[in-house]
C-alpha cells in the first residue's frame, strides 16, 4: 500500500509538471514587419542571389587584372650518376639553370571587359533588389492570406456555433412537442453539414502556415501567432504616384541590357578591326661545376614586342564582319523592346490604378450589403422565434449574412494584394501607397 501511494504521488507530480509545461508553452507572435525581417535574413533564394552578387562584385573590383603581366620562374639542376661523361655533365660536377619570364598582352577587349564587369555588377545589384522585393511581396501576400483564412474560419465557426445553438433549442422544443421532427432534422443537418467545410479550411490553413514558416526560416514545430488585421492595411488617402515609367525595374533592366549590348558591340568591333600588342622579357642564368677548380656560367636576357592587326574584319562576308552586323541587330531589338515596355507599363499602371479605385468604391457597397444582411438575419431570427418564419427562411438569411461577410473579407484581401502589386511595380516601399 505504501509503494502504491508513492507511485501515485510520483505519477501525479509528473502529470502536473507535464501540464504546467504544456500550459506555459511559448507562442511566438509575428507581425508583418517581423515576417519581412525574418524572410530577408533566412530566405534561401535571397542567400543564393547574394552569393551571385558577391561574385559579380569581386569580378568588378579585379577586372583591371588583364593589364597585369604574367610572370613565371623556372630552374633546373642535374648531375650524372652513371659515371659517363657527356657534354652537359661531368663525373665530379653538376649543371644548373635558372630563369624568369615576364609576358604582357594588351588587347582592345581589355577595356570592354572592364566595362562589362561594371555593367554586370550594377545589373546584379538591381536584380538583388528586385529579388528582395519579390520575397517581401510574397511574404506580405502570404501573411494577409493567412489572416484572411483565419477570419474566414472564425466566421464559419461562429456560424456553425449559431446553428448548433439553434439545433439544441429546436431539440428542446421538439421534446416539448412544440416543433415537428422535420424541422428538427433540418436544423440538425444545417448544423452538422458545416463541419466538413471548416475542417477542409483548417487543413488548407495549416498547409499555408507551413509554407509561411519555411519562407521565414522558422522551425515547423514552433507555434506562432499572427498579429494584425486585414482592415488595418486598407488605404486611407488618395493614391499618389510620383514616379515615371523610367524609374521602374523592368525599364532599368532593359536599359542596362542596352548598355551591355553596346559594350558587346564595341568588343566585337575591337576583335574584328583593332590591333593587339604583346611584350615579353626573359632572363636566364646557366652554369656548371665540372671540377672543384673549374666553374663556368652564362647569363642571357631578351625582350620582344609584337603587334597584330586583323584584316579579316574588312571583308563583309568574314566572321568578324557578320558578328558586328548581328550585334547591331540585337541592339536594335533591345531598343524596340524598351519602347514597347514603356507603352505597356503606362497602360498597366493606368489599369492598375483604375482597378484599385474601383475596388475602393465597391467597399462601400459591400459594407452596405453586410449591414442589410445582418439586419435581415436579426429580423428573421426574431420572427422565427415568434413562429412567423420557418427554419429554411432563417437558414437562408444566415447563409446570406455569412456570404456577405466573406465577400467583404475576400474583397479587402484582393484590394490589399492589388496595392502591393502596384507598389512593387513602382518600386515604392510596401505599405506606403494610399497612406497619409
Amino acid at each position: 500500500m505504501k509503494r502504491l501511494i508513492i507511485f501515485m504521488g510520483v505519477a501525479a507530480t509528473l502529470s502536473f509538471m507535464s501540464f504546467a509545461q504544456d500550459s506555459s508553452e511559448i507562442v511566438r507572435k509575428i507581425s508583418i514587419d517581423d515576417a519581412v525581417v525574418l524572410a530577408a535574413e533566412n530566405n534561401i533564394s535571397l542567400k543564393r542571389q547574394k552569393i551571385t552578387l558577391d561574385t559579380l562584385e569581386r569580378r568588378n573590383k579585379t577586372s583591371w587584372n588583364g593589364i597585369s603581366p604574367s610572370v613565371s620562374l623556372n630552374g633546373r639542376w642535374s648531375k650524372s650518376l652513371d659515371g659517363i661523361v657527356t657534354d652537359y655533365d661531368a663525373p665530379d660536377g653538376y649543371n644548373y639553370s635558372v630563369g624568369a619570364d615576364v609576358n604582357l598582352s594588351l588587347t582592345p577587349s581589355l577595356y570592354t571587359s572592364i566595362v562589362d564587369a561594371k555593367i554586370k555588377y550594377e545589373a546584379g545589384k538591381v536584380a538583388y533588389e528586385e529579388a528582395e522585393r519579390q520575397v517581401e511581396l510574397s511574404v506580405r501576400k502570404l501573411f494577409y492570406s493567412l489572416l484572411y483564412s483565419q477570419e474566414s474560419i472564425n466566421l464559419q465557426k461562429r456560424n456553425m456555433e449559431t446553428a448548433r445553438l439553434r439545433y439544441e433549442n429546436n431539440r428542446d422544443k421538439y421534446n416539448r412537442g412544440q416543433l415537428s421532427e422535420l424541422d428538427l432534422l433540418q436544423s440538425q443537418y444545417s448544423y452538422e453539414s458545416q463541419r466538413p467545410a471548416i475542417e477542409s479550411a483548417e487543413i488548407s490553413y495549416q498547409n499555408s502556415l507551413a509554407s509561411f514558416k519555411q519562407t521565414l526560416g522558422i522551425p515547423q514545430n514552433e507555434k506562432i501567432e499572427l498579429e494584425g488585421a486585414l482592415e488595418a492595411n486598407l488605404p486611407t488617402a488618395e493614391l499618389k504616384i510620383g514616379k515615371t515609367v523610367d524609374d521602374l525595374f523592368s525599364i532599368k533592366k532593359l536599359k542596362a541590357g542596352i548598355v551591355q549590348q553596346k559594350n558587346s558591340l564595341l568588343s566585337t568591333r575591337f576583335s574584328a578591326y583593332a590591333p593587339s600588342i604583346t611584350a615579353s622579357y626573359a632572363y636566364s642564368l646557366a652554369g656548371s661545376n665540372e671540377t672543384k677548380d673549374l666553374k663556368s656560367h652564362k647569363e642571357t636576357q631578351s625582350i620582344s614586342l609584337g603587334v597584330r592587326i586583323p584584316l579579316d574584319g574588312m571583308l563583309p562576308w568574314s566572321t568578324g564582319a557578320l558578328s558586328v552586323a548581328n550585334q547591331k541587330s540585337n541592339l536594335k531589338d533591345l531598343e524596340l523592346q524598351l519602347e514597347n515596355e514603356r507603352t505597356t507599363l503606362e497602360l498597366n499602371l493606368q489599369n492598375s490604378i483604375k482597378n484599385i479605385e474601383l475596388k475602393q468604391n465597391q467597399m462601400q457597397l459591400l459594407n452596405r450589403n453586410v449591414e442589410i444582411a445582418q439586419k435581415t438575419y436579426d429580423m428573421t431570427l426574431a420572427a422565427y422565434n415568434h413562429g412567423s418564419r420557418d427554419l429554411l427562411t432563417l437558414q437562408n438569411a444566415s447563409d446570406a449574412l455569412m456570404k456577405a461577410k466573406l465577400d467583404r473579407q475576400s474583397h479587402i484581401y484582393n484590394l490589399i494584394c492589388a496595392i502591393f502589386d502596384l507598389e512593387n511595380t513602382l518600386g515604392l516601399p510596401f505599405g506606403s501607397l494610399g497612406k497619409e
